[in-house]
């Protein structure tokens, strides 16, 4: 059994990221990694020292005789690679992912099993809905007061599982944004209240 990867959300916002090749798998790529912020450059085929000042690249040819070297230059100039349905010459995966707002759900299968994955990401799309965003840009804009008005961790730490385990989800997928707003502000924040 391969060494398990160690799950990480980056933060790519403004980071150089490069992708290489062309078709279906390269577009899809560039555009995961556009969507997340990166600032994303494309070519067509590897040159040596096409890496250089970027943090990331990823190898999205159909050919893959270059894949070998662009893995080498990445580990030369510590540059995290990608070269796709390639495992032995990746530092990072591309997993499966549900996204709701601030909700991002990764599932990845190491490379033993990616048809898994997306069948588990569309279980995961088909059960979680809308809500999810709401409830969490609900909590975002609470995060803050609550930090305020209540500087003991263990008390806030419990007040955010007690509103995880409230009804707010439930007024927020019926459409009650006031009532599982004005629950969520009795939750976390009783003392300011009238």
């Amino acid at each position: 059994m391969p060494t398990p990867p160690f799950p990480i959300f980056l933060n790519l916002d403004g980071l150089p990221c490069l992708v290489i090749g062309s078709g279906r798998e390269a577009d899809s790529k560039a555009a995961a990694l556009a969507e997340c912020g990166a600032k994303v450059s494309r070519l067509d085929r590897y040159t040596p020292d096409c890496l250089n000042g970027y943090f990331l690249a990823v190898a999205a040819d159909p050919d893959r005789s270059s894949n070998q070297a662009i893995f080498d230059e990445g580990e030369r100039s510590g540059v995290l690679v990608n070269c796709v349905d390639d495992p032995a010459r990746c530092r990072f995966i591309f997993p499966s992912i549900v996204r709701r707002g601030d909700l991002g759900i990764a599932i990845s299968t190491n490379g033993a099993c990616p048809a898994l994955s997306i069948r588990l990401k569309e279980r995961l799309d088909a059960e979680l809905g809308p809500e999810y965003a709401d409830f969490l840009e609900l909590a975002r804009a609470a995060r803050d007061p609550l930090a305020a008005a209540v500087p003991d961790f263990e008390t806030r730490r419990r007040r955010w599982y007690e509103l995880t385990d409230s009804d707010v989800l439930a007024l927020l997928r019926r459409g009650d944004r006031a009532a599982a707003g004005a629950l969520l502000r009795k939750i976390l924040l009783p003392e300011e209240l009238p």
